[in-house]
């Protein structure tokens, strides 16, 4: 699969064991696998995540979390989130205000370059996040890394479903997210005892009050210097059956991993390929979708949710009608690659919201030896490329048995699926004010 990791991204390539791959099922095994993993962590967590929730689950990992600090002098913590999501209302970082008072902890929040000036004063709180995010969700205990889409909330823990992927005992890629995540954290906020908000002490350009391209220069270096460590470190091993490339996607600050491997992938000519797309909000760049529609040659088959498994479904007042945003954008790609061998599917389960995201790679037409999995933050849109900060894991494996569980995983979403088809969105729930349509083609790109 040269075509796909091409020259520069086979630098990267990170040896793994097909064994030491287990794909969680669904939230109840993510969160056992959280307070599992803080509990037996020796020498370092590290966790990157949109923001931490108040309820009791989340209460019961910031405890043992604590406690494993407490009594483990040698075990180093640093976690980063959003400065926008986790600083509302008080709710991350108040649920963080004892774990940033011990000594071997640092808790960051990273705020975007490009909320500021007029748009401080014009956007609230439940808003200001459409103009960027730390998205990234990567979940590092000692040398085991745990690659998701799911945030650290009580949904995400219960009745969200999303992607999963435990990477056992594997210190260079344990190693390069750390230390990613450690040079964002350095260009972000730190919280410190008492919840006292300060600019990281490395972080010589403020986000939103300094000069915005030097922030983004400062923030480019630091990433790309970790990118280039890796690049000459790990090489490439013929003789591995299983590989991963870990794919970074800061547009904001000129770092686009995945975009080019995306663009490679959307215009593969190759019937024999079959590719699974799953975004819980979809809503793919004009440039991904008019490659699928006019390059592209090979099966595609979409899952994405339905309006009742959107995150938004029953909001109040606006983002009530999310939903049909998402719905609107769905329906303009089905008539867009209508005539090609793309099918879309919706994702509903009683009671469950949909936020899976990834793809899946495989050619059962030609017997290839290879199949390919991509999971992680990103849903591919706009924002994913643009305006968040994304971290996926390209996995490329000849096993036999790790193809067969990720066909597994990947047929355990369409279970809950049903075909969309032109009858569909006559449907009641599929209807689309007019005002909703152009809502959508004006703002899109902030979803």
């Amino acid at each position: 699969m040269d075509w796909l990791v091409g020259d520069e991204h086979r630098t990267r390539a990170i040896d793994v064991d097909p064994n030491s791959v287990v794909l969680l099922e669904g939230p109840v095994e993510f969160y056992q696998t959280l307070l599992k993993s803080t509990e037996a962590a020796e020498k370092r967590i590290c966790l990157s995540t949109l923001y931490l929730g108040t309820g009791p689950l989340e209460q019961k990992l910031v405890s043992v979390l604590n406690d494993a600090l407490t009594s483990k002098s040698g075990l180093e913590t640093l976690i980063l989130m959003d400065y926008l999501r986790g600083t509302r209302e008080n709710g991350s970082t108040g649920m963080l205000k004892e774990t940033a008072g011990l000594s071997n902890a640092k808790i960051c929040l990273y705020h975007t370059p490009e909320f500021r000036g007029i748009l401080k004063k014009i956007l609230g709180e439940r808003t200001n996040e459409i103009i960027g995010l730390q998205h990234m969700k990567i979940y590092v205990f000692d040398d085991d890394v745990l690659i998701s889409g799911a945030n650290l909330s009580e949904t995400y823990f219960t009745d969200r479903q999303d992607r999963y992927v435990l990477i056992k005992n594997n210190p260079t890629l344990a190693g390069f997210f750390q230390e990613l995540i450690s040079a964002v954290a350095s260009c972000s906020f730190r919280l410190h005892d008492g919840g006292i908000l300060k600019l990281h002490e490395d972080c010589s350009v403020h986000p939103y009050e300094g000069v915005a391209n030097e922030y983004r220069s400062l923030v480019n270096q630091r990433v790309l210097r970790v990118l280039s460590k890796y690049a000459k470190e790990s090489g490439d091993s013929s003789e591995a059956c299983t590989k991963v490339y870990p794919l970074v996607q800061m547009g904001l600050f000129g770092i686009n991993q995945e975009y080019d491997l995306m663009r490679t992938l959307f215009a593969r000519k190759d019937p024999y390929m079959n590719l699974s797309v799953a975004s819980g909000y979809f809503n793919l760049t004009n440039e991904y979708s008019d490659v699928i529609a006019k390059e592209g040659d090979y099966s595609l088959s979409v899952v994405l949710a339905s309006p009742q498994a959107n995150g938004f479904y029953n909001g109040a007042a606006l983002s009530g009608y999310i939903p049909l945003v998402y719905v609107y954008v769905s329906k303009l790609f089905y008539e867009l690659v209508r005539n090609r061998p793309v099918k879309l599917f919706e994702y509903q389960r009683d009671g469950w919201s949909f936020h899976a995201k990834g793809i899946w790679l495989n050619f059962p037409k030609n017997q290839s030896e290879y199949a390919a999995t991509i999971f992680g933050s990103s849903n591919y849109g706009y924002r994913s490329v643009h305006r968040d900060l994304e971290a996926q894991v390209l996995l490329v494996t000849r096993d036999k048995n790790l193809k067969r569980r990720l066909s597994e995983e990947e047929g355990r979403l369409f279970e809950w699926s049903s075909m969309v088809e032109t009858t569909t969105f006559r449907r009641t729930d599929h209807q689309i004010p007019y005002w909703v349509r152009i809502f959508s083609r004006c703002f899109r790109n902030f979803f």
